[in-house]
């Protein structure tokens, strides 16, 4: 059996219109859904940058305090107050940070005998001074 095409309703008759494109609305909306999703990307990638190079000074400025403090506690006694009055940073951090300011403070209290030492820099963003505290050993007395 042959149907004729001219038979057969079309979807013209039915009010059905066959859409073939895109609109300019769908593009512009398209287009700023897009830059929406890049910007949000770009500013989150900027941040997470960011973030790492804090991470990495900071572990940078701990390495620094360790090692000052390591040799802070292992002078004899006596020779702490004048070592603390004549702290500076190392060459690492003078090349690592923007005018670091090394910062040792001796505490005796009733927790004994510490050294705080803090370590700050200029930044293009406010930042907290890494501080690191380290007990000098005091001598044991025998019963």
């Amino acid at each position: 059996m042959i149907h004729d095409r001219k038979a057969l309703p079309s979807a013209r008759a039915f009010g059905r219109h066959r859409r073939s494109g895109v609109t300019m609305i769908e593009c512009v909306v398209a287009a700023s859904v897009l830059l929406v999703a890049m910007g949000t990307v770009t500013t989150m990638s900027f941040r997470v940058g960011r973030l790492w190079m804090d991470v990495g000074n900071q572990r940078i400025a701990m390495s620094e305090l360790t090692n000052t403090l390591e040799l802070i506690t292992e002078l004899p006694r006596d020779e702490i107050d004048q070592a603390l009055a004549n702290l500076i940073p190392s060459p690492t951090a003078e090349a690592r940070f923007d005018q670091p300011e090394l910062i040792a403070e001796r505490v005796r209290d009733e927790f004994g005998d510490r050294v705080i030492l803090s370590l700050s820099w200029n930044a293009a963003y406010p930042i907290r001074a890494v501080q690191l505290v380290g007990w000098i050993e005091t001598e044991e007395i025998s019963p």
